[in-house]
């Protein structure tokens, strides 16, 4: 086999290169690059024939495709980041951070940042695509439009036109456009709704009542005789009068007006009070008959004597205290019988409603009958009865100091059972016939001497008088010096469901009171509160995960794209990894190789090319001669020299 050359061959090779010297192409005149190459030219070697020549290259591709493999890698970190935060502030109240940065700026930028990781990586892989792209002839116009494709939207837009046959060009024209809805898309993605948030700093509270009497709340006038404070008794009367008013209402220390108190068993607080419970005895009415002699009518009467009258000047409304309520056994039910004897006070109330009376040849029927009980209980309706036990006096007995109690069941303090401590308190109570030692804090008590009082005043002042009507007085009612009951008539509107609201409102304000006034188990001197947390309208965020599909798709494409071409690297090494180089179009020009240059070396890889053209010095000449000038070292020279192996990549060699 022959693996020398002959001078003639040697003659024939400069012959062929001195044609070159003449070539231009599109007007650029190759003479002076040819002229700064021929004065450097050396003897030239024989070389083996192409077939024979097995070159040795050692080829690293990821070495040249670490700097996007790391921006993929950023890409990919500040994605996964995104979902991060934004699930972290999910339902949360929009942070507040220094410098008035917030959460949608974080977003903003986490999402630039990432797309132009994202781009670093497609930005090659398009300028690597191109010099394959050219394997086959192709129009010297596409390599700028792939060049622009790298570099713009434009640039890609126009690609997708030009090179349709490039499936990696074009995937990464795709993501280059499409990256434009990153930003838009993450933003989209936060959504701000109010939301109630928690107050960290402030309180809510309600007052409640374990013990009445407070400390000064009632006095005594005589033996056995006592009267509650005139604080109470115009709670009393403003119960009556004008139930729903500020005047008689808990006003709640809650700054906001949104404030929730923890429950247990349903229950958020419970305390000593009033509640009322009435029954209907219209059935029991005595009708009046009508009177030809005296052209009038008799009154209107229950069996207990009292009555009413619809004549001018008489008694429209009768309201008086009533201590048996036996004449009304037969529309008392089961339930109501059992809170009778635990009640205060019994009322009576008989109204007229004209507003309902009926004209029979002369002749009124108009009968409205109410019956009200008002009697002292726990919000859950139980009666607090006299517990006997703790005074130590007999079912039937009485002792000036007994209080009316009620057990809290189950007995529970801020949720938990109630252990047994030096400092703590236990009291004997009767329950359905079996007596029961539990801690006071469960307890809800009324001294005796201090429900006397309330029902002294409420039998002989607040609730006993009659009121008259005229027709001169229009819809008003005369009661005269008990001036609050006239609220009951309800302006000739009185009806059982009237009279059953106007009573539970009056012992609603009266529980108010106790509470406001009332004290704790151990100390007449401290009230007690509930607390509660303080709620607040908020500006929450709502992450919508959907808004970044897109984003992780387009993020999820880049990757694939630069995976491609590096696998396609690792199989093809005849095709060196340039990327956006330009310095291949300076040392191979467009139609050969160098002069003198091996061919059966491979050419030079990227990093080789960035080293020698880092020691070369050149200049650029306008005019009609333009171009490179002054090359040092001279191309050949650099060429010629790069005998030596290329590594292999560290990856895939074999030594």
């Amino acid at each position: 086999m022959a693996n020398h050359m002959t001078p003639s061959d040697c003659e024939s090779l400069g012959q062929e290169s001195s044609l070159t010297e003449v070539n231009s192409y599109e007007g650029v005149n190759f003479h002076l690059y040819l002229s700064s190459t021929q004065s450097a030219q050396e003897p030239v070697e024989a070389y083996p024939p192409l077939e024979e020549a097995t070159p040795i290259r050692r080829h690293h591709v990821f070495r040249f495709w670490s700097w996007e493999l790391g921006s993929l890698l950023v890409a990919l970190a500040l994605i996964a980041a995104t979902y991060s935060v934004l699930t972290r502030f999910d339902g949360q109240q929009v942070p507040e951070w220094p410098f008035s940065i917030n959460l949608n700026t974080l977003v903003s930028l986490l999402s630039t940042i990432m797309r132009a990781a994202m781009l670093v990586g497609v930005a090659e892989v398009i300028s690597q695509t191109k010099w394959s792209w050219f394997s086959r002839p192709r129009p010297l116009s596409h390599l700028q439009s792939f060049d622009e494709a790298s570099r713009s939207i434009l640039g890609s837009l126009s690609l997708l036109l030009v090179a349709p046959g490039s499936a990696l060009g074009v995937l990464g024209a795709l993501i280059t456009i499409l990256s434009l809805s990153i930003g838009p898309f993450t933003q989209q993605s936060i959504k701000t709704v109010p939301c109630p948030q928690t107050h960290k700093e402030l309180t809510a509270s309600l007052p409640l009542a374990h013990f009445v009497p407070g400390n000064s709340t009632y006095y005594r006038v005589g033996a056995g005789i006592y009267e509650v404070q005139v604080d109470m008794k115009g709670t009393m009367v403003n119960g009556i009068a004008n139930p729903t008013g500020n005047d008689s209402a808990i006003i709640p220390i809650c700054a906001t007006g949104n404030c929730t108190f923890t429950s247990h068993n349903g229950i958020t607080h419970s305390s000593i009070g009033l509640c009322s419970s009435c029954i209907d005895t219209t059935t029991l009415i005595k009708k009046p008959i009508w009177s030809n002699i005296t052209g009038g009518t008799d009154n209107y009467t229950l069996p207990n004597n009292m009555w009413v009258n619809v004549e001018d000047d008489m008694v429209y409304l009768n309201v008086a205290p009533d201590d048996s309520l036996d004449w009304a056994s037969s529309a008392i039910s089961p339930e109501f019988a059992l809170i009778i004897n635990a009640g205060l006070i019994n009322i009576t109330v008989l109204s007229l409603r004209t507003a309902t009376c009926s004209n029979d040849d002369g002749k009124l029927n108009c009968p409205i009958s109410e019956k009200g009980i008002l009697s002292e209980k726990i919000v859950s309706t139980k009666p607090a009865p006299v517990n006997r036990v703790e005074a130590g006096i007999p079912p039937n007995g009485f002792h000036p100091y007994e209080n009316y109690t009620v057990l809290q069941s189950p007995c529970l303090i801020n949720g938990k059972c109630v252990p047994k401590t030096q400092a703590r308190l236990f009291t004997g109570i009767n329950i359905d016939g079996t007596n029961y030692t539990a801690p006071d804090e469960c307890m809800y008590k009324m001294q005796y001497q201090y429900a006397d009082g309330l029902s002294r005043f409420m039998s002989y002042v607040l609730l006993n008088g009659q009121c008259t009507y005229n027709t001169r007085q229009g819809q008003a009612i005369s009661c005269d010096e008990k001036w609050w009951l006239a609220n009951l008539y309800n302006n000739k509107e009185a009806s059982f469901d009237t009279l059953r609201t106007a009573f539970d409102q009056f012992a609603t304000a009266v529980t108010n009171k106790m509470r406001t006034t009332g004290s704790s188990i151990y100390d007449l001197n401290a009230h007690e509160v509930v607390a509660g947390a303080v709620i607040e309208m908020a500006v929450c965020t709502q992450f919508q995960w959907q808004w970044l599909i897109t984003p992780t798709v387009l993020v999820a494409a880049a990757a694939a794209v630069l995976v491609i071409i590096i696998v396609q690297n690792l199989r093809d090494h005849r095709q060196p990894v340039w990327k956006s180089s330009l310095l291949p179009l300076l040392y191979y020009g467009f139609d050969q190789r160098a002069h003198h240059e091996d061919p059966s070396r491979p050419v030079m890889d990227l990093t080789e090319m960035n080293r020698e053209a880092a020691d070369a010095r050149i200049k650029f000449r306008n005019g009609a001669e333009a171009g490179f000038v002054d090359i040092v070292p001279s191309i050949d020279e650099i060429i010629r020299r790069k005998g030596r192996d290329v590594d292999v990549d560290s990856l895939i060699e074999t030594r």
